[in-house]
């Protein structure tokens, strides 16, 4: 890498070649399980393949990825190996070994000696076996690779699968391999997978392989989020015909005369009480719907990829995907949808609702308001009608104060009398009093107009 290149480029180029199909011989038996995880059996699953690797003398690798290991656990001719794969929410570990002999009884028998052996191959190194590595099995594979003739009938096949309905196809472009299957679980859980071929390239089986092994583990883990779908059905629908209930009092509410806070309150608190429940179901189901979404559609691309051809007279998986396994997600996607309507719904009718309390409210304030105002002009008539009254009291007190004092003067020899002074000072101290009285209210209104 040169300076100028970007810090990471190394890391996003190496995605393209990150988890690389494992190349098959031409008579191998891929059994591949994947298993949901939590925060506890996650740390378990890392455990586990550390302890494997430290088993097998394999130096932890700080470079590489470790949400992805091949490992050895039997060299050649035998050649055992265990690829181990760490996603988001679960862990693929598959088991590759060779079919010691040509298969013509049921794959069950065949199978239950094979587990055994790999078992007692993880027991010989002190590790615990591929069960108890940790998490909930999810799906179970049992792919069966043949180098033989191709069948021509489902009859010649369906003795492998104890005489079940099987499903047939041709894969890949040049037809050169078949792919036949009951997909029903065995009494150990595995659904079996019957690939004959000619001359099928490794590189080619080890891609048919993974694409079998990722579209089962995809559709398992999409069909998690049905019978939440299934089971929210009727609430969904309790909440449905609750929310048109109150949308339709609403609107009768709205044609009615008056104010009805009341009733305003109790709408606003039901459509809370709905808002809160339509919530919680969005929280505690909407990541699983959305990722139920992703894994439909991941499960769609590894059904083109094996790109089927028809066997005359028999159904194909792709076929039986579409009849079977789109119904249920199109629930899922349907009910996913409800939801977010019903929130959206239940949304507009709470702010349809608040717009008018806010009416309400804003009517009753301008009133309020309009009310104030009435009584502030009364009250400043009534002010203006005491004002007016104290003037003649203050000029009547003014008056007798100017008379006391002319007695006064008159007492003491002065030529004066009281009645003619008083006389003419009354109407001088009434003009007094009333300029003083019109300057302050003129300048209590220019206070108020600022």
């Amino acid at each position: 890498m040169r300076p100028y290149d970007h810090p990471m480029r190394m890391q996003l180029h190496e995605e393209v070649h990150a988890r690389p199909p494992i190349a098959l011989w031409p008579n191998e038996r891929v059994l591949s399980q994947s298993f949901l995880l939590d925060a506890q059996s996650r740390q378990a699953q890392i455990e586990w393949i550390e302890n494997l690797s430290r088993a097998l003398g394999i130096a932890n690798d700080g470079e590489k990825d470790h949400s992805f290991k091949i490992l050895t656990l039997a060299p050649e001719p035998e050649r055992v190996l265990i690829k181990w794969e760490l996603h988001g929410e679960f862990a693929t570990i598959a088991a590759i070994t060779r079919n010691p002999v040509k298969i013509t009884g049921p794959l069950l028998e065949s199978r239950l000696v094979l587990e055994a052996s790999i078992d007692d191959l993880l027991r010989k190194l002190n590790c615990p076996i591929i069960s108890e590595a940790g998490g909930q099995r999810i799906s179970a594979l049992d792919l069966v690779f043949e180098h033989r003739p191709l069948f021509n009938e489902a009859q010649e096949v369906s003795a492998m699968f104890n005489g079940n309905t099987v499903l047939g196809s041709y894969i890949l472009a040049g037809k050169q391999a078949q792919l036949w299957t009951d997909l029903r679980l065995d009494q150990d859980g595995y659904i079996s997978y019957f690939i004959p071929h000619d001359v099928l390239g490794s590189r080619l089986a080890g891609r048919v392989a993974r694409a079998l092994a990722e579209a089962e583990t995809y559709r398992m883990s999409a069909m998690i989020a049905f019978p939440i779908a299934k089971s929210l059905s009727m609430p969904l629908r309790a909440a449905e015909s609750e929310l048109a209930d109150l949308s339709r009092d609403i609107s009768q509410l709205q044609s009615e005369p008056g104010i009805h806070t009341e009733k305003d309150g109790k709408f606003l608190g039901e459509l809370s009480h709905l808002a809160s429940r339509a919530e919680q179901w969005i929280s505690e189901y909407g990541l699983r719907f959305t990722a139920s979404e992703a894994y439909s559609q991941l499960l769609n691309k590894n059904l083109n990829e094996l790109a089927e051809s028809p066997i005359p007279g028999v159904q194909s998986l792709s076929e039986f995907m579409d009849r079977r396994f789109l119904p249920a997600m199109g629930t899922c996607i349907w009910t996913q949808r409800r939801l977010k309507e019903l929130s959206d719904r239940i949304s507009r009718t709470t702010q349809t609702l608040r717009t008018r309390i806010e009416f309400v409210n804003e009517e009753q304030t301008q009133k309020l308001l309009a009310s104030m105002d009435q009584r502030a002009r009364l009250q400043l008539r009534l002010q203006e009608t005491v004002e007016s009254l104290s003037v003649l009291v203050l000029t009547y007190y003014a008056v007798s104060l100017l008379a006391y004092v002319a007695k006064g003067g008159k007492e003491a020899g002065l030529a004066i009398h009281p009645e003619i002074i008083a006389a003419i000072a009354a109407p001088l101290v009434a003009i007094v009093f009333l300029v003083i009285s019109k300057q302050r209210r003129k300048r209590i209104s220019d206070i108020g107009k600022k």
